[in-house]
Formats: C-alpha cells, sequence, structure tokens
C-alpha cells in the first residue's frame, strides 16, 4: 500500500523509521514542510492551509492513507481535507497511559492550548509546553539543551512517565533520560500498531521536503541510518 506521511519538518522520520522497521512491506512518501517548521507556534488556519496543500500532492502521489506524523497536526485533524483515510498520532495512545498515575506531556503550545491529549486518558496529565525544542532539534544543534530542556523537565519531576507529544522529541528521548538519570518512562510511537492491517507490497521510500539544505540531508540519513532514500526539493503553493 501506498503510505503517505506528513510533517513540519523532519520529526516525522522518527515515526517513518517506526513503521519500517515494523512493516517494510509498503511504499512510504514523506513530506517535510522544513520551509515552515515550526508548526506549534503559529496560527492554526496557517498551518491547516500548509497541511491541506501538502495533503493533496500527497494525494496526486498516489498515497492511499495520510499518516498526520505531527502531534500539533494531528491537534486540529479535524481541520484537515482528504479524499483518503487519515490517521494521526494522538488518539493511539487511548488506553495506553491508564496504568500510569502522573504522565507528564511535552508538545507544542498549540496541542496544549487547545489540550489534545487528556480526552483519550482517565487520568489528569501534567501539560508542559516546549516552545524551543522543535527549532533545536531542526538545527541539528543541541549545544543548547543543557540549558533549555531543564526548563521544562523541571515541571515533570513527579512523573511516572513522558508523552512526547510532539514527534519531534524522541530525537532527543536520551537527553531526557539522563535528566532523570534513565529513572523515567518515555512513551512515543503507539501509531505503528495502526498500519498492521493494512494490505502489504513491495518496499519503496522517497522524501520530499519544501526547503532541502546539506543539513537536512545528512538529518534525514541519520534518522532514518540509511543511504538509500530518494529525497527531493517540492516546495508548495501557500
Amino acid at each position: 500500500m501506498k503510505i503517505g506521511l506528513l510533517d513540519s519538518g523532519i520529526g516525522g522520520l522518527t515515526i517513518l523509521k517506526a513503521l519500517i522497521e515494523k512493516h517494510p512491506n509498503h511504499e512510504y512518501i514523506f513530506y517535510g514542510d522544513t520551509l515552515h517548521v515550526p508548526y506549534g507556534s503559529k496560527k492554526i488556519s496557517e498551518i491547516t492551509n500548509y497541511a491541506n496543500n501538502i495533503i493533496k500532492f500527497l494525494e496526486k502521489k498516489g498515497a492511499e492513507v495520510i499518516i498526520i506524523a505531527c502531534g500539533t497536526l494531528s491537534s486540529n485533524i479535524e481541520k484537515l481535507q482528504s479524499k483518503v483515510p487519515l490517521i494521526d498520532i494522538i488518539s493511539p495512545i487511548a488506553g495506553k497511559l491508564d496504568k500510569y498515575q502522573n504522565v507528564s506531556v511535552l508538545a507544542t503550545e498549540i496541542s496544549i492550548k487547545i489540550n489534545a491529549f487528556q480526552k483519550y486518558v482517565k487520568n489528569e496529565l501534567n501539560l508542559i509546553p516546549c516552545p524551543l525544542l522543535v527549532p533545536l532539534i531542526e538545527s541539528n544543534d543541541f549545544s543548547h539543551l543543557d540549558s533549555v530542556l531543564p526548563e521544562y523537565l523541571k515541571h515533570a519531576q513527579n512523573s511516572d512517565a513522558i508523552l512526547l507529544g510532539c514527534t519531534h522529541y524522541p530525537l532527543i528521548k536520551e537527553h531526557i533520560k539522563k535528566y532523570f538519570k534513565g529513572d523515567i518512562i518515555c512513551l512515543d510511537n503507539y501509531i505503528v500498531e495502526k498500519i498492521a492491517n493494512l494490505k502489504p507490497s513491495s518496499f519503496k521510500l522517497t522524501l520530499y521536503f519544501s526547503k532541502l539544505d546539506d543539513n537536512i540531508t545528512s538529518n534525514v540519513k541519520r534518522i532514518l541510518d540509511r543511504e538509500d532514500v530518494a529525497i527531493e526539493r517540492s516546495e508548495l503553493n501557500d
């Protein structure tokens, strides 16, 4: 099956990598809107416009189902328009977090503001907006993480688990664990279970970015840990 994925940048590659490892017999078409990243601090109308253009692009490329590999967009999935089924990354957490008493959620400002995660769990969540993390991760410059990350994680001191509510955050999972001296559970990528029943096909991987440079290319190869990827630039009309 042809599976499309979209994200504001490189964060959705964490979802893509997990899907390829678990379900290699599909054709994957990924689009990262690196020209407009980050989405989490922009107006909802603005980012949904970007997303709907990307969805049209993926549909033209033959995507039969599209994964919204972005926490911010998944928080607003009802505003997205598609001719094919859309799969978000938030609803798969339903029922998964109830075994934890104190869960902190790291996410973008928009996702926190609209309380996108709370409706899927019984216990009250500790919601922590992290506006500076996506730009740092996209820049591939983690030198400022040690000063920025503690300001967010200090609000999660009493947590049993931390839900990484943005697909960029698994890229700094080890930094998060280091802050807690390894004594924390980081939760992500429940979406992998959602495509288990999709009809398999032959493997193919194509990646598109609205902005492409050497830093993005090196990030792609590092995150996916593979060289056999076709990477193209395709800037969409706003």
